[in-house]
C-alpha cells in the first residue's frame, strides 16, 4: 500500500476520534462556564429549630431564609420530618413572602400528624423562589 494512503488513513482515523472528543470537551467547558454562578433557593434556607409542638405533638421546623436572589421574591420551603432512624414520617411547608434582596425572614413548617416517640429530624427537602418583581423592572 502506498505511503500516502497510509498517512491519509491514519489522519482520517485520528480526526474521527479527536473531533468528537474535542467537541465533548468544549461542551463540558461551556456548560461549566455558563452555570458557574448558578445558585439554588435551598441554599438560602436553614433550619433554626426542630422540635415537637407541646400542645399537638406534631413536628415543627422553624426556618430562617436569607435572600441571596437578585430581586425581591417569595420562598416556599418544604421540610421533611424524619424519625431518629432517618425514615421520612411527615412533611410540612412554610412560606416567606416578599423578601427583599439580602433580607432575612422566618417561617414555620408544621407536620400534619402527631409524631411518635423521640425527637424529629428536620431536613429542607425543597425550596422554591418566585420573584414578586416583574421581569421588565427587575435589576440584576
Amino acid at each position: 500500500m502506498p505511503r500516502r494512503v497510509i498517512v491519509l488513513l491514519v489522519a482520517t482515523g485520528a480526526l474521527v476520534v479527536l473531533v468528537p472528543v474535542g467537541g465533548i470537551a468544549a461542551y463540558i467547558y461551556a456548560v461549566g462556564e455558563n452555570h458557574k454562578d448558578l445558585r439554588f433557593p435551598s441554599e438560602d434556607v436553614s433550619v433554626a429549630r426542630c422540635a415537637l409542638d407541646p400542645a399537638t405533638g406534631r413536628p415543627v421546623a422553624e426556618l430562617s431564609v436569607t435572600s441571596r436572589a437578585a430581586r425581591e421574591g417569595t420562598y416556599r420551603v418544604t421540610v421533611e420530618f424524619l424519625d431518629e432512624g432517618g425514615k421520612a414520617v411527615d412533611r410540612g411547608t412554610g412560606t416567606v413572602g416578599d423578601l427583599a434582596v439580602g433580607a432575612t425572614g422566618r417561617t414555620v413548617a408544621k407536620g400534619a400528624k402527631a409524631y411518635g416517640g423521640g425527637t424529629p429530624v428536620c431536613v429542607v427537602e425543597y425550596a422554591e423562589f418566585e420573584s414578586t418583581v416583574p421581569a421588565a423592572t427587575a435589576t440584576g
